[in-house]
């Protein structure tokens, strides 16, 4: 029987709610639908399966990076955009830490539409780098670098990685998007000569 009231919506979000509090790793329809005081077997009701659930989701994660990113990087240009971006990034995932999860997690979910979706991440990306003169394929490079820094130092950190030296982790931060701004100018160097 359907809960009268309880909406696909309603799901998707107690399924967020869920994954944030207690972890990706924890997350188990059989526990969402005791939280949402139905049966396991109701939540099929609203839901086609695990795998569709877990689509809505990420769409959502990927939907609230953008956000996040394009707040960030708005009337800012060059070095200011992606400084403001990768701060943007480095806050997502150390804030929203299980949907960061999420969002890793994808490129293994078979879901064609959920993939394209995942360009969405690096739109933003693109954004704050097309004011340096590259070409295309210096910014696919460069877009891959620059999530591979912003991930490098969100994993590190959680994993504890970090305190084993008496260094500020911040300052090392500033230096690897410093590092990537010095980067993008000289690729838009070469572009010109």
């Amino acid at each position: 029987m359907v809960r009268q009231g309880l909406t696909r919506a309603d799901i998707i979000q107690a399924a967020i709610e869920m994954i944030e509090a207690e972890g990706l790793h924890g997350f188990s329809l059989r526990e969402l639908a005791s939280r949402l005081h139905i049966k396991a077997a109701s939540l099929y009701n609203h839901i086609k399966s695990s795998d569709e659930l877990h689509t809505e989701i990420g769409y959502y994660a990927i939907a609230e990076l953008k956000r996040a990113q394009l707040a960030a990087i708005a009337g800012k240009e060059r070095s200011e955009a992606v400084e403001a971006l990768a701060d943007a990034y480095y806050r997502f995932g150390k804030e929203r830490p299980e949907l960061y999860k999420v969002i890793l997690s994808l490129p293994m979910v078979k879901n064609d539409a959920l993939h394209r979706a995942g360009f969405d991440i690096v739109e933003p990306i693109m954004t704050a780098m097309a004011g340096y003169h590259l070409s295309r394929e210096q910014m696919m490079h460069l877009q891959r670098v620059f999530r591979s820094i912003m991930h490098g130092f969100i994993s590190q950190e959680e994993a504890g990685c970090f305190r084993r030296f008496p260094v500020d982790v911040a300052a090392s931060y500033r230096l690897a998007v410093r590092g990537l701004i010095l980067l993008l100018e000289n690729s838009e160097k070469e572009t010109r000569e």
